[in-house]
C-alpha cells in the first residue's frame, strides 16, 4: 500500500525505492476527470540526495485511465505516464540552489504528502484533449437551413431614412 506520507529526508538517508501498485480510486482528483476508478497506479520511485545535499525523487509512475473522447464523446482508454524528477524542500528559500528548470515541491513538518504529488504528477500527464486515434465526429447538434430552404426575408435598409433628411441638389 502507497503511504500517504512519507519524510522526504529520511527516505533521501536511505536512498528509499518505491516500487507498487495502487488502486485508482485512491486518487480523488484524478477520478474527477476520468470515466470511473476501475485500475491501479504504478508506482516506481527513488529517493536519493543530489551532490548539493538537496532531497529528490526519480521515478515514473503509470496508469490506464478511461476519458470522453471529444470527437465521439465515447470511452477512450487512455495510457498515462508521468516521468518524476522533483526536488523536496522543506522551505521555499532552497528553491534559489536549483535551475530554473528544476521542479520541485515545498513540504512541512518533515512530510511529504506523497499521494497528492503522485496524483499531480499523474493529472499533469493527461492529455490536453482525450481523443480516439481514428473515429468520426458525433452528428452536429444543430441543423443549419440548406440553401433550398425558405429565402432569408430582406431586411430593411437603417440608413434609407437618413436618405430622405439629407437636402437635395435640384432645390
Amino acid at each position: 500500500m502507497l503511504p500517504h506520507y512519507v519524510d522526504p529526508g529520511k527516505m533521501a538517508e536511505q536512498s528509499a525505492q518505491l516500487v507498487l501498485r495502487t488502486p485508482l480510486a485512491a486518487f480523488k482528483r484524478l477520478r474527477e476527470v476520468t470515466l470511473g476508478d476501475a485500475g491501479e497506479v504504478s508506482v516506481q520511485l527513488k529517493f536519493h540526495r543530489d551532490a548539493r545535499g538537496v532531497p529528490n525523487v526519480r521515478g515514473v509512475i503509470t496508469a490506464t485511465v478511461e476519458q470522453t473522447c471529444q470527437r465521439c464523446m465515447n470511452a477512450v482508454t487512455v495510457p498515462l505516464q508521468a516521468d518524476v524528477n522533483v526536488f523536496l524542500l522543506n522551505d521555499e528559500v532552497y528553491a534559489d540552489r536549483l535551475s530554473e528548470d528544476d521542479d520541485y515541491v515545498v513540504f512541512e513538518d518533515d512530510r511529504l504528502d506523497l499521494l497528492e504529488l503522485i496524483e499531480d504528477e499523474l493529472i499533469m500527464s493527461l492529455p490536453l484533449v482525450a481523443r480516439h486515434e481514428d473515429c468520426q465526429p458525433q452528428a452536429a447538434l444543430t441543423v443549419l437551413p440548406e440553401a433550398d430552404d425558405e429565402p432569408m426575408p430582406k431586411k430593411e435598409n437603417p440608413f434609407r431614412v437618413l436618405a430622405g433628411l439629407k437636402p437635395s441638389d435640384t432645390e
